[in-house]
């Protein structure tokens, strides 16, 4: 349950107890933006580029901050990041940058130890390894579309999910992380939907049961069900969708079950409770 670098563990059992008290389990993905709601915390995305996120904490209020331009993926670890200055009683903290590779192996210092604490929040043991094994992958022969898919569904980037295998679980030899490594995000996109794009592409199968999907306007969605009428996405062609307007509804996926869809505006701007309410 705990990483194997020295000085993690603390930090990374922290993280399991708020997912233990969140009722979030193992392995599971972890809904940051979710968690950080039910934890009467502001979230707010805000237009300052040269800002990765910020933790305020004052007597009368307690807010998280994240840079609206920055990669989805980027955007949830920075939250859990931030998330991990308040568990850790850091107090306030304004982080120009975060997620360095030097942070994996040196726990000395807030930053470390808030980086060592998203990790673990986004990525336990168990929930990447589940990431996989319930989708019949085996961990000693994977492919990048494996780890795509995986990081998507854990809510987290391609290069950061490969980071952390490699690196925290260790269930990753130095050789497939750089094979990994070498093939881009926009190349499996490009190969699950035929087409080269730059928005995100999200690949659903079975294990998006009763979750939901954090997606912005312009992304491209696959494995969705046949769809009665509705305003939120639109079909581009056989089985790819794209969303089209702000909202939320829950919908049908090919695989059986249904899915939570929220789409904002691109780059969103403002508070996480008013992220999906249409203008």
């Amino acid at each position: 349950m705990t990483g194997r670098n020295v000085g993690f563990g603390p930090i990374a059992k922290q993280a399991m107890e708020l997912r233990t008290k969140a009722e979030i389990g193992f392995d599971e993905p972890c809904d940051v933006y979710e968690l950080i709601a039910q934890s009467n915390i502001d979230l707010q995305f805000v237009d300052i580029p040269s800002l990765e996120g910020m933790y305020l904490d004052e007597p009368e209020t307690r807010r998280i901050c994240v840079c609206a331009h920055r990669p989805v993926g980027r955007q949830r670890y920075t939250a859990a990041h931030e998330l991990g200055h308040c568990i850790l009683g850091h107090g306030t903290q304004i982080d120009a940058t975060v997620n360095d590779l030097e942070r994996l192996t040196s726990p000395t210092s807030a930053e470390t130890g808030a980086d060592a604490f998203a990790r673990y929040l986004l990525m336990p043991p168990r929930a990447v390894q589940a990431a996989f094994r319930m989708r019949g992958f085996e961990i000693n022969s994977l492919e990048p579309i494996a780890i795509y898919r995986a990081s998507c569904w854990l809510g987290v980037g391609y290069s950061t999910l490969l980071n952390q295998m490699l690196y925290s679980l260790h269930i990753l030899r130095t050789s497939e992380h750089n094979r990994l490594s070498k093939v881009s995000p926009k190349t499996i996109k490009a190969q699950l939907t035929g087409t080269s794009t730059g928005c995100d592409v999200w690949p659903l199968d079975k294990l998006w049961a009763n979750r939901t999907l954090h997606a912005q306007i312009g992304d491209l969605i696959i494995g969705l069900g046949p769809l009665t009428a509705t305003s939120l996405v639109a079909q581009m062609c056989q089985g790819i969708y794209t969303a089209k307007s702000v909202g939320i509804a829950l919908l049908p996926l090919a695989a059986d079950g249904t899915v939570r869809v929220c789409v904002s505006r691109a780059a969103y701007i403002g508070f996480y409770d008013y992220r999906y309410l249409p203008e």
